[in-house]
């Protein structure tokens, strides 16, 4: 990045690292409460297989009955080539022909359950793990949030990227969540793919700059004395937002991470969601800091001409683009060395999840030639950090509609609480603590057993282990 003015250098705070500042200034003005270390409600014990999580989400809900649950209906095309693979799962050679290859590494869950069935509040329940309230939503934080949190003890003296980082974030229904009633540091960076991709390496000079810049500042606030101090936790926020953004710019690895080839453009696909997939690889390579990194691709509802290849969006399209993406992605993460452990690849060390926010109904197309909601039962896939690849968990029935058999050890289909369950299990994380001093005096249990009917499991999803 050449940087030639003191405006490109520090802009506003919208502007301020416009790959990545959105989450951290819309953090809320709640997120300095004094909290209390949170409780432990029962014993579990996590896995602690992985140091990262990867969620995929597959935003706008792709339709699960031609993807990877597929069934013969009125609405199905003829063009698609399915395949019996050696897991037992159909899955189309037209639409995911490389991502087949990669089915060893795969466990596929197909009875997923949502609470919700409209984009916003699905898109929500995914960041949050929860349905949503209006009464106290405004201080409940992202799951990245309370994951950033857990994890910054484990932060090391050189770990300069946020623990959270999201791509394409601000393309989704529900956009980039806040902190909620957490600190603004454990706020996501939502990066905009094709910014970050511009993005050029810091000269010499403009390094230079910085540092004085930098200075200057740091005098100012000494100037100021307890001044800032008294302006409250908006004040403090802004700081630890500037905090990060310098030492983001001298770390090295930050503008490496954004550099991206020829080669890499072509496999993944030279659109926003490659480049998500890309940086996300990059990120969690540079094993910088970042431990729950998020990608968004948007796109996927399909409510009007599903299979019209004339359409401005349809399934080959968006399939075109999410089949050398999230393949790439995994390849990568198979072959690149892990930085803390011998002999393991980062994929090793990564728990993958890939998801949309609910499926889309099956049997023949609307009268709009698409597919509508369809809350009731859909696919979650499962990567890396000890999953049990080239597995099909649970069954829905012949049409897709309905599950028949969970796939774990519960009668109850699994849901979003359960996701999350998972992925701070395997973070090493206790899933069952919860926060009891929030500033709306409501405990906040980091996994919600509370659903829209009682009481639901909140166990980890261990079957996707073997």
């Amino acid at each position: 990045m050449s940087i030639k003015t003191i405006g490109e250098l520090f802009p506003t705070r919208r502007e301020l690292l416009e790959w990545g500042g959105r989450g951290i200034v819309g953090a809320s003005a709640l997120g300095a409460w004094p909290l209390d270390a949170a409780v432990t409600g029962k014993k579990v014990n996590p896995r602690g297989t992985a140091r990262n999580v990867l969620f995929y989400e597959i935003s706008g809900a792709i339709s699960h009955i031609e993807s990877f649950d597929f069934k013969e209906s009125a609405g199905l095309p003829q063009d698609l080539d399915i395949r019996k693979r050696d897991n037992g799962v159909y899955l189309s050679e037209r639409l995911f022909a490389r991502t087949a290859k990669h089915l060893d590494k795969l466990s596929i869950l197909r009875t997923m359950k949502s609470h919700e069935e409209v984009h916003f509040r699905g898109q929500y329940y995914q960041q949050t793990g929860r349905q949503m309230n209006l009464a106290f939503a405004k201080e409940i934080p992202a799951i990245g949030s309370v994951i950033a949190s857990e994890l910054e003890s484990r932060r090391r003296p050189a770990d300069t990227f946020p623990t959270y980082i999201s791509f394409n974030l601000e393309k989704g229904a529900a956009g980039a969540l806040s902190t909620g009633f957490m600190e603004p540091r454990f706020s996501v960076v939502d990066i905009n793919p094709d910014t970050a991709a511009k993005g050029k390496a810091l000269d010499q000079k403009a390094l230079e700059l910085i540092e004085e810049r930098w200075r200057l500042l740091k005098a100012l606030r000494e100037s100021q004395g307890n001044k800032a101090a008294a302006m409250g936790k908006s004040m403090a926020g802004y700081q630890d937002f500037y905090d990060t953004a310098h030492r983001l710019l001298s770390d090295p690895r930050w503008p490496a991470a954004f550099q991206i080839n020829d080669e890499d453009r072509k496999r993944y696909g030279n659109n926003p969601v490659g480049t998500s997939a890309i940086l996300a690889r990059n990120v969690l390579a540079a094993d910088g800091g970042a431990h729950y990194v998020h990608i968004c691709h948007p796109g996927w509802d399909h409510h009007v001409q599903i299979w019209d290849k004339k359409a401005p969006s349809n399934h080959y399209k968006l399939c075109d683009e999410f089949d050398p993406a999230f393949s790439s992605l995994l390849e990568d993460l198979a072959k690149i060395p892990s930085k803390t452990d011998a002999g393991r690849t980062l994929l090793d060390e990564t728990l993958v999840v890939c998801m949309g926010e609910f499926g889309r109904t099956v049997g023949a197309l609307n009268n709009m030639d698409g597919r509508d909601h369809h809350n009731k039962c859909y696919p979650a896939l499962f990567a890396g950090a000890g999953v049990k690849g080239g597995r099909v968990l649970g069954a829905s029935d012949k049409d897709g509609s309905l599950c028949i058999e969970t796939g774990w050890h519960r009668k109850e289909q699994p849901r979003m609480e359960n996701i999350l369950a998972t992925m701070m299990s395997a973070l090493g994380i206790d899933w069952t603590k919860e926060i009891r001093n929030t500033p709306s005096g409501r405990t906040f249990p980091y996994v919600d057993p509370l659903g829209p009917n009682g009481y639901i499991p909140i166990d980890e999803i261990s079957s996707i282990y073997g």
